[in-house]
């Protein structure tokens, strides 16, 4: 009995994805793997005002997986279907996902996050997610790690949109061992260290593309030094 429940809850799962996925006029009907120009010029055309708000909690052994919250924040033209990127190795996964306050079972076709049409509206949206970033676009070595993402890698780390033209606003929290020390776009605005952690914010950055958000963090030096000029 146990064994039939399952499977049976498995393709009513497998069937809403498909129904969803076969919506007309369905982003998830023409998604390909990376960022199709079609995909691209849909998403620029209908995505505006954008804001990530991204925290990570990054530990010292280069082997844990860094535990991740976001939120990303835009204006949109139409109720349509709309798909984030994600494509992390295989370490990396989404473990919750709401779209507008509305709780959704996340599904990952082709290194994309389908955002569905009931769940979306014309202007503000919020997208918040709980998930495990992907490691190839980190660089994590034993002590440090540093991004990056040019030309498209971004959604290798973290759902975005990644693409060069949707520009945005990126603020970032970041949760280190405290012996290690961070830089990123934005300066440090805020600084609490406990328990063997150190929690840092960052200023939300001007508008920029994913391939420009960068950050560093991990066991480095700092030198000072002090010049006066006559």
């Amino acid at each position: 009995m146990a064994v039939r429940i399952i499977l049976a809850a498995a393709v009513l799962l497998a069937a809403s994805a498909a129904a969803m996925m076969a919506q007309p006029g369905s982003t998830a009907t023409t998604l390909e793997p990376g960022v199709a120009e079609t995909l691209a010029l849909s998403r620029a055309g209908r995505v505006s005002d954008l804001r990530y708000n991204l925290s990570l909690t990054i530990p010292a052994a280069r082997g844990e997986t860094i535990r991740a919250r976001e939120a990303i924040a835009f204006t949109l033209k139409g109720t349509e279907p709309l798909a984030l990127d994600f494509e992390p190795d295989e370490r990396g996964a989404v473990n919750s996902f709401d779209v507008n306050g509305t709780r959704l079972d996340p599904v990952l076709s082709r290194g994309h996050l389908v955002l569905p049409a009931s769940a979306l509206r014309e202007g503000p949206n919020v997208v918040t997610l709980e998930f495990v970033a992907g490691n190839a676009s980190l660089n994590r070595n034993d002590d440090f790690l540093y991004t990056i993402f040019v030309p498209a890698r971004a959604h290798e780390a973290f759902p975005c949109f990644d693409q060069p033209d949707l520009k945005a606003r990126w603020t970032l929290a970041l949760d280190i061992p405290d012996t290690w020390a961070a830089v990123a776009n934005g300066a440090e605005t805020a600084r609490e260290s406990r328990e063997g952690r150190t929690q840092l914010t960052f200023a939300e950055t001007a508008p920029i593309p994913t391939y420009l958000f960068a950050f560093a963090a991990g066991r480095f030096s700092i030198e000072e030094d002090r010049r006066i000029v006559r």
